[in-house]
C-alpha cells in the first residue's frame, strides 16, 4: 500500500517498505508533526504549508539522528520528501494526501 501527496503539481509517495522512515519517530516528542503525519496515514489528511514547513525541519533533524547508523538507509526517503514539503510551503499550497 503507498501513501501519496499531491500539491499542485507535484506529486510525492512514501511506499510500504518506506515506512520504516517513522520507526524512529514513532512516539518521539522530537518529531511531532511526523508522529502526526504517521497517525493519520491512512486517513488521507491534509497538510496545511506551514505544517509542510515544520516537517522539513522535523526531516532535517531525523536526518541528522539516522545518519550513519542501521536506520541510514531511510536519508534516501528523506531526501526526497524534504523538498516536496519545502516546496509545498514556499508555494503555499496545501499537500493532499490518499492511500490505495
Amino acid at each position: 500500500m503507498a501513501f501519496d501527496m499531491y500539491h499542485g503539481s507535484e506529486k510525492a509517495c512514501i511506499e510500504t517498505h518506506e515506512e520504516s522512515l517513522f520507526v524512529p519517530v514513532n512516539e518521539s516528542s522530537k518529531y511531532p508533526c511526523l508522529n502526526w503525519l504517521l497517525a493519520e496515514l491512512y486517513s488521507s489528511p491534509r497538510i496545511p504549508p506551514e505544517k509542510s514547513n515544520k516537517i522539513v525541519h522535523e526531516l532535517i533533524a531525523l536526518r541528522e539522528e539516522v545518519l550513519g547508523t542501521e536506520l541510514s538507509h531511510i536519508t534516501k526517503t528523506i531526501d526526497r520528501l524534504m523538498p516536496f514539503f519545502s516546496k509545498a510551503y514556499t508555494l503555499s499550497n496545501e499537500v493532499n494526501c490518499a492511500s490505495d
